[in-house]
């Protein structure tokens, strides 16, 4: 069992033993925070009933009754298992404490659900030729890290996180024949380069040979040469794309001298968009992988979910300008000062019971805290 999991029955087992402490927990933690439906309805009845009506009812009267109104809710919750929870709190008096583990794993899982649903619905775009859905959990999986961030603080300093290997994926073929088709119309007509390369790059090509085949043309045009078939296998020649392998002869001239030709700014978007979906897919695995690992810190895993959708804001920007729409803009930054309640969730680090015998921290290791930044008024923070 995981240690969340552990967590959840703690703490209930807390609020179980010593109602008083729902108090200390309700602004903190949420029901929907809880894993298991069974914690989620026994912890909303002590939300709804966090002391008992009449002073002089017992405490397995109480218990009773929070387990029907649970029971109504969710299956699983029975006065054996109450009596469960109970027993597995080593100390009720760190419920904050518990409720903290809880909501940290909480978070873990709403950026892994976040990406993979980012990931499954570029894939489905890709299918079938959209990207609205795409563009739309993009900007959720980001209002997902201001909600925490709001919540734990801004991360500063984070060191880059190691990189995530991707799952090979092949081409679909038709952005393969998208990218011939616009090498082919920027041969016959390089005039439109000008203009599409501040938004186009060679690296949304997912073909190498493409790619080649576009930073030639690219050179040529930039240095006022003639572009045609020959001149491209020139300029391809020279970059070293023939002794690498990426091209041969016969393909650049199959390419650039035989392709269909078209709209170049139409072919052009089709590319980016194509290179779009491949980055969000790329993106919400990376996402999804570093949410996934328990280790991360949650201050940590915001900080690395932000550089690991980097290239995903960076190519939307691009595919923004393509099509004349106004600057993307990704979020905004959590700023304000820091009050009472964030405080109080921050001291919850430091403020559990310890058993006799365990000793109080220094003030040296008490100096060493570093200082953290909130958000203004955050609901729930465990900073």
């Amino acid at each position: 069992m995981h240690p969340h999991l552990y967590a959840e029955q703690a703490l209930l087992g807390a609020l179980l033993l010593e109602p008083t402490r729902v108090e200390e927990v309700r602004g903190r933690l949420l029901p929907e925070h809880m894993y298991r439906p069974a914690h989620t309805a026994l912890y909303r009845a002590l939300l709804e009933h966090p002391a008992p009506p009449d002073a002089t009812a017992t405490m397995a009267t109480r218990v009773l009754a929070l387990v029907a109104a649970a029971g109504e809710h969710a299956a699983g919750i029975t006065p054996v298992y109450a009596h469960t929870l109970m027993a597995a709190c080593p100390y009720p008096r760190n419920a904050v404490l518990y409720a903290r583990m809880i909501v940290e794993a909480a978070d873990h899982r709403t950026i892994a659900q976040h990406a993979t649903r980012l990931g499954q619905v570029a894939v489905a775009d890709q299918a079938r030729d959209g990207l609205a859905d795409t563009l739309t959990h993009h900007q959720a999986l980001h209002a997902a890290l201001d909600e925490l961030a709001h919540r734990w603080g801004e991360p500063h300093g984070t060191t880059p996180p190691a990189p995530v290997v991707l799952p090979p994926t092949t081409p679909c073929p038709r952005d393969l024949t998208e990218e011939q088709a616009l090498i082919a119309a920027l041969v016959a007509d390089p005039t439109p380069l000008s203009r599409i390369g501040h938004w186009l790059r060679p690296d949304d090509f997912a073909d190498h040979a493409h790619r080649a085949l576009y930073q030639s043309i690219a050179g040529l045009a930039h240095r006022g040469e003639t572009i045609d078939p020959l001149t491209v296998l020139w300029e391809a020649q020279r970059r070293g794309h023939l002794a690498d392998g990426t091209l041969t002869p016969e393909l650049t001239l199959t390419i650039t001298a035989y392709g269909t030709g078209g709209s170049t700014d139409y072919h052009a978007r089709r590319v980016l968009r194509a290179a779009l979906l491949r980055t969000a897919a790329a993106t919400a695995h990376t996402a999804r992988t570093h949410a996934n690992n328990p280790t991360l810190p949650i201050r940590h895993l915001l900080a690395v979910t932000r550089l690991a959708m980097g290239p995903l804001d960076e190519i939307r920007r691009r595919w923004h300008t393509a099509l004349g729409e106004p600057t993307y803009s990704t979020r905004g930054e959590t700023v304000g000062p820091v009050n009472d309640a964030t405080v109080g969730a921050a001291r919850s680090r430091t403020t559990a019971f310890r058993a006799p015998g365990m000793s109080e921290p220094t003030p040296e290791r008490a100096a060493n805290v570093p200082a953290r930044r909130a958000a203004p008024n955050p609901p729930t923070s465990f900073r």
